[in-house]
């Protein structure tokens, strides 16, 4: 079964991973409410993204009222009665895809995607595994390549490998932004065999002891 993007974020999130505010709005009100953050200790309006509920659909960041009824007209109407997403607009910076896969002998991989090259583990990650990727990324990759980006990528690869370990999601594909140090997730797409189990957490550092190390940028 298909997992839907709210709660495929909300699964995320039971795993430290952090994704971007998002919901789904039924009317432009709606929307530009979401954009107010009237529930926020800041109240002033933000960008927002409104793209329908097909992964991989977004728009420009739209940053007046205006712009929110016309995307949301837009996005409302096709196909008719479409499910409609709010999403914070996240800032620039370099985009990768973290996706798992089951194997049809049973076997479980979680592979990293960016512009040029790609590079894949068996499961269980480790630490030895995430730090495998994260170093086999930035060798191919320009922007970023230090420590403290690598060490926020082996943090960020643990914590999606303690989420396909335990959740029972069975195939899944996020698509990360790297930016400032940190990271947020856009879009999630996930299958499971059910309903998704989401297990009790364990201590925050229980699989990533180099988070210990990784001070992110921004709230998570």
């Amino acid at each position: 079964m298909n997992i839907e993007t709210i709660e495929a974020f909300k699964a995320l999130k039971h795993y430290g991973i952090h994704a971007a505010r998002t919901k789904f709005v039924d009317s432009p009100e709606a929307a530009i409410a979401f954009a107010s953050r009237r529930d926020a200790p800041d109240p002033r309006s933000m960008p927002i993204v409104l793209r329908s509920g097909e992964p991989g659909s977004d728009s420009l960041a739209l940053e007046t009222e205006h712009a929110i009824r016309r995307a949301y007209e837009y996005f409302s109407q096709a196909p008719p009665g479409a499910k409609v997403l709010a999403q914070e607009a996240i800032g620039p910076g370099t985009d990768i895809t973290i996706a798992g896969r089951t194997d049809p002998d049973g076997g479980t991989l979680i592979e990293l995607i960016g512009t040029s090259h790609r590079a894949e583990r068996m499961m269980p990650l480790g630490e030895a595994g995430a730090e495998f990727l994260a170093t086999n990324f930035q060798a191919h990759n320009h922007h970023g390549a230090d420590d403290k980006t690598r060490r926020m990528l082996e943090h960020l690869l643990l914590r999606v490998s303690a989420f396909f370990e335990h959740s029972g999601v069975s195939d899944f594909s996020l698509r990360v932004r790297l930016h400032e140090n940190s990271y947020t997730v856009l879009d999630a797409v996930m299958k499971a065999p059910k309903a998704l189990h989401l297990k009790e957490r364990l201590d925050a550092h229980a699989h990533d002891r180099k988070a210990a190390d990784y001070h992110p940028a921004g709230r998570e």
